[in-house]
């Protein structure tokens, strides 16, 4: 075991040694690229870049970094090289847990790192480049980190069965969690919520997303969570609360959406198409207080409906249509949605809850149940909603 005292500087390194860092302000920055070393700070411990590139590289595998604090990396941007507070290149197995870093650039990246772990870690940015990122990496686990205030939070390219999971993203200038072109990706029990954007999965295939909040999404064509272009999605106990648009679908097939509560949005679940048709298969979610339910700008949509719960099912025995012919205009007309809350279109709505012979039954849930309405009254966060939804849908069509 080597135990450093401030101001040390990191020797060279056999494989398989131990560094202990005792508490004080250590320069970087520093390499290591020595197989099966492990890194220990003790509380107090700092470790300064000096303000220019990454403050950490750790290069070969089975490196493990607990409890260190980083400051003071350089400020380049580079979406995919940024200067990190620790950068993890051919770094198979490499753990990093319990790191702190505060006011960076970049927080950790990621690279052609196989089976990397980051955990338990703070990291906040400057929103100039993505926070905890990795790249053409596969089974790579990050959970339980905090992240904020950067570009992405939470970035992942070309990886497979990677597990992402009770994190906690907050901030973003973009987006919280953004997946792109993904296979069997493991999202779970996550927090995202008031980003730019909100969060997305894109270009992925068979990529499960369970127990997680996306929420507090509100503006111009804000989101909790979008899915553009993925195949065989499971979507299962997910919560979309207090977004413009809860959930946007964007050319995705053969989705699978259960057990999912919608609360409080402005349109709770949008299919929108650019170049494909949208496939969706809902099955016992919950949809409470939101503006608009359902909305629909894909005329070759195919979905499909059962069991799913809406306070606005009427108890009768006739199906449940979740998308008013209101919504299905105005999610093509866009202007249109300035009148979500004028007396007509809410008499009009109300008819068509409960009197089976003005519905549209290409999208109705022949099995809906129905749930107890929300407090009476129409909060002025609605007519705000109504109002951004406006502004969502000519962006989305700009």
């Amino acid at each position: 075991m080597l135990i450093l005292h401030p101001p040390a500087t990191l020797p060279p390194l056999p494989p398989g040694q131990t560094v202990v860092l005792e508490a004080g302000l250590y320069r970087g920055p520093w390499v290591i690229t020595a197989p099966g070393v492990r890194l220990v700070a003790r509380p107090g411990a700092v470790l300064d870049g000096g303000g220019k590139g990454s403050a950490l590289t750790l290069s070969a595998p089975g490196i493990v970094v607990e409890g260190l604090e980083v400051r003071n990396v350089g400020p380049g941007d580079d979406f995919y090289e940024p200067d990190a507070a620790v950068v993890l290149y051919r770094c198979e197995g490499c753990l990093v847990r319990g790191l702190r870093a505060q006011g960076v650039t970049a927080g950790i990246r990621v690279e052609q790192s196989h089976r990397a772990r980051v955990e338990h870690s703070l990291l906040t940015g400057t929103q100039a480049a993505p926070g905890l990122q990795a790249y053409r990496s596969d089974d790579v686990v990050f959970r339980a980190n905090r992240i904020a205030n950067f570009l992405d939070n939470l970035y992942v390219e070309y990886g497979e069965r990677v597990v992402v999971e009770e994190n906690r993203l907050e901030g973003a200038k973009r987006y919280g969690l953004h997946l792109m072109f993904s296979y069997r990706a493991r999202v779970r029990d996550n927090q995202s919520q008031r980003n730019r954007v909100g969060s997305a999965v894109m270009h992925g295939a068979e990529n499960r997303l369970e127990g997680n909040l996306f929420a507090r999404e509100v503006g111009p064509l804000r989101y909790g969570l979008l899915l553009q272009e993925e195949w065989k999605a499971v979507l299962r106990g997910n919560r979309f609360e207090g977004n413009t648009i809860g959930l946007l679908s964007l050319d995705s097939r053969e989705v699978w959406l259960e057990t999912n509560r919608f609360t409080s949005n402005g349109t709770a679940l949008l299919f929108a198409r650019e170049t494909d048709r949208n496939t969706l298969t809902a099955q016992r979610n919950t949809f409470v207080g939101n503006l608009h339910d359902l909305a629909v700008d894909d005329p070759q949509a195919r979905v499909a409906l059962r069991g799913n719960a809406f306070d606005r099912a009427a108890p009768l025995p006739v199906p449940h249509l979740p998308s008013s012919s209101f919504a299905l205009l105005s999610a093509r007309q866009p202007d249109l949605s300035l009148f979500a809350l004028s007396p007509g279109v809410l008499l009009w709505e109300a008819a068509e809850a409960r009197v089976p012979g003005l519905r549209l039954l290409a999208l109705a849930d022949l099995e809906a149940q129905s749930l107890p309405p929300p407090r009476p009254g129409l909060s002025a966060a609605w007519l705000g909603l109504a109002l951004l939804s406006l502004w969502g849908g000519v962006w989305l069509r700009s």
